[in-house]
């Protein structure tokens, strides 16, 4: 007898127990399912990680002041050390692997057009600020080096602020605006880039150039600077970039290389890989929880193969009397087996795919991402419960004794 003939003998015995086959089939089901949907879930949501992290900017390096330390110990955050525009000249001149540097000046303020008012984040800027931190402008334009050696009162807004303060039926180009009870002309709206998965909304928040920011909010004379943004010439030079902005901003503040820097250097990269590392084994321990359920299954597969074997011991008894070979009893049961738990699996894929859509949600994430390998290796463990799990009760059956199997009423 060949395959093909156990496959039709094993179609047919689980049609005759359709109901129970069904109950069989659950715990696969149920395994397989909830397996597709947490994997789906998770690589959702480490898409969504790194698409985030990706509209910050690309090759993105964030330096921000630090505490200083006197032999080794730390002065408390009163003693941070200022950035200056004068750091972000020397990074532009020394540091070979930074292809751009954009210094900025945040601070928190409300913004005023007419009875509408919106709190938000204020962020003084240079041009460099568009292409380092991945930026687009919708509409008009954004503050340009001009504005900044002039200390020009313009703004550009967030996608989000625009809603805010002129909803959806009025242009804001051109309209005033008062920051800190001061007029800015709007001269520009930005593209949206949302907010997800923990960051800042990078919707709401507006623009003006770093020297209005400066003289606005530090008073006037101030330089300092909240943080520099750098661009790494390629994703390859990042731990350059990074090992050359620290060792110029330590030669800056007269510090060696062994000792504490007074600031500190965010990697994009790292952090990412972080992310998804953390991300990745939270789904891989709700999968292995998952995964029980197939265990379960396949313990229940080997439970109704045994009823089966029992039930059908006369039928074995007569198949053997005509001259089927153990091999053909055992190939029948083991198929019976693998048909079982491999219809189960493609279930379990088919209601996996429609949890992803319900779980993903509550991890945070906006899609499921189901690939093709975790449907292979689904089905692939699928059929391996069935075979480990059919193995005993196949072996059983074609270890029967024909005249003993006969005799059984």
């Amino acid at each position: 007898m060949n395959v093909i003939e156990s496959f039709q003998i094993a179609l047919r015995a689980l049609a005759a127990n359709k109901l129970r086959s069904v109950l069989t089939m659950l715990g696969i089901i149920i395994g397989v399912g909830a397996v597709i949907a947490l994997v789906a879930a998770g690589a959702g949501a480490q898409a969504q990680v790194a698409e985030r992290f990706t509209s910050l900017g690309s090759n993105l390096l964030v330096v921000s002041p630090g505490m200083s330390f006197f032999r080794g110990v730390s002065q408390g955050s009163s003693s941070a050390q200022s950035l200056t525009i004068d750091d972000v000249d020397a990074i532009s001149a020394l540091a070979s692997a930074v292809a751009a540097v954009a210094p900025e000046y945040s601070t928190q303020s409300t913004v005023v057009y007419r009875s509408k008012n919106t709190r938000t984040s204020i962020y003084g800027v240079t041009a460099e600020y568009l292409t380092v931190r991945n930026y687009h402008v919708e509409r008009g334009r954004f503050i340009d080096a001009l504005d900044n050696n002039t200390q020009a009162r313009v703004v550009a807004l967030g996608a989000s602020v625009v809603t805010d303060l002129f909803g959806t039926t009025v242009d804001p180009l051109g309209k005033t605006v008062k920051i800190n009870r001061q007029n800015y002309l709007v001269i520009g709206t930005m593209v949206s880039k949302g907010a997800a998965g923990g960051f800042e909304n990078q919707d709401d928040m507006v623009f003006i150039p770093l020297s209005t920011a400066q003289r606005r909010f530090g008073g006037a004379g101030n330089s300092q600077i909240t943080s520099i943004s750098a661009q790494a010439v390629s994703g390859e030079q990042m731990d350059l970039a990074e090992a050359q902005l620290t060792a110029i901003l330590k030669t800056r503040r007269g510090l060696t290389s062994s000792q504490t820097s007074s600031f500190s250097v965010q990697n994009q990269t790292q952090l990412v890989q972080m992310v998804q590392q953390t991300s990745q084994t939270f789904t891989m321990l709700l999968g292995s929880i998952a995964a029980i359920s197939l265990i379960v299954g396949g313990i229940g597969i080997m439970n109704i193969m045994l009823v089966s074997v029992t039930e059908r011991t006369r039928e074995i008894g007569i198949r053997k009397a005509v001259g089927a070979r153990r091999s053909d009893i055992l190939t029948q049961f083991l198929v019976e087996a693998v048909v079982m738990s491999l219809a189960g699996g493609v279930m379990g894929v088919l209601a996996g795919y429609a949890g992803a859509q319900v779980v993903t949600p509550l991890l945070g994430a906006t899609r499921a991402v189901v690939t093709s390998s975790s449907v292979i290796m689904a089905l692939t463990v699928s059929i391996a419960v069935g075979l480990f799990f059919g193995i005993y009760p196949a072996g059983r059956a074609a270890a029967l004794n024909p005249i003993d199997a006969l005799r059984r009423e």
